[in-house]
């Protein structure tokens, strides 16, 4: 072998040695390694408490941790170190019941990140009702609610005002108001930010609930406790159920006794016995 051929034969593999250290390092560079809990296994994905989901290879190879042993398949809430190959595909998971360290490079892996639907809201936790006072309400404050409802006219001096709510099962007697005037009554409160409630007022029953304007069933007024010190709520009572026209006869609560012998409301008076 000449000089020439053995110059070019060195060179060869001096380069063939060259690329396979550059091959080997960058597929070492693409495997990522990072650690994780798990919050479930099925189906081919994985799923840490990040919320993140990645694909399982079908050849994954789980083991335990500590000892390198073949392991079952991982249980919520178990902690792994979690291998990628350069496609984003796990490829080995190694379980433990102990807490790791936050550990890798998880940006890495973040382009990886399956996503099984489309991102939507929750209607349930979307704000429903006044939604500038509710949108960003900081819950468990102590918050004084003053509630301030004005009567028709038509309202008897003597009856109290009450206030349901469907949080009471609409117990008609559930909030009593205090009078301040003929026509206007109040109550206070002490609620906890972040309460959502929905209120009717009557006068003690449910054939005495309020009506709308137009004289028919009045939707329940919603009311968001918010995070202020303080809140006001006013409204105003335009007809009561007993009094429209053709409103039934209040049913009686109670059977005659001697104590009671005419518990039946609305009943004519007896005739007067003729001297």
């Amino acid at each position: 072998m000449n000089r020439t051929a053995q110059i070019i034969l060195s060179a060869l593999l001096v380069f063939s040695i060259f690329s396979a250290s550059v091959f080997q390092a960058s597929a070492q560079a693409a495997i990522v390694t990072v650690t994780a809990q798990i919050l479930d296994y099925e189906a081919g994905y994985v799923f840490f408490t990040s919320g993140d989901g990645f694909k399982v290879a079908p050849n994954v190879s789980v083991v335990d941790l500590k000892s390198g042993a073949p392991a079952g398949p991982p249980r919520p809430r178990q902690y792994g170190r979690v291998t990628f190959d350069a496609t984003g595909i796990v490829t080995k998971i190694e379980l433990t019941n102990a807490k790791l360290p936050a550990d890798g490079d998880y940006g890495a892996i973040r382009k990886f990140v399956i996503a099984l639907s489309t991102p939507a809201p929750n209607p349930d936790l979307a704000p429903q009702l006044n939604g500038s006072r509710c949108a960003s309400v900081r819950p468990g404050k102590s918050v004084t609610l003053n509630i301030t409802v004005q009567v028709p006219a038509t309202t008897p001096l003597t009856d109290n005002v009450y206030m349901t709510t469907d949080q009471s099962g609409w117990n008609a007697q559930a909030y009593r108001l205090d009078r301040r005037d003929t026509l206007h009554y109040r109550v206070q409160l002490k609620l906890l930010s972040g309460t959502v409630m929905h209120v009717l007022f009557d006068r003690g029953s449910m054939q005495s609930v309020q009506l709308a304007r137009n004289g028919i069933e009045q939707e329940p007024y919603p009311i968001c406790i918010g995070d202020e010190d303080a809140q006001t709520f006013t409204q105003t009572v335009f007809n009561w159920a007993d009094q429209q026209a053709g409103a039934s006869i209040p049913i009686p609560q109670t059977m005659p006794t001697p104590y009671n012998p005419a518990p039946f409301p609305n009943l004519p008076p007896r005739p007067t016995p003729a001297p």
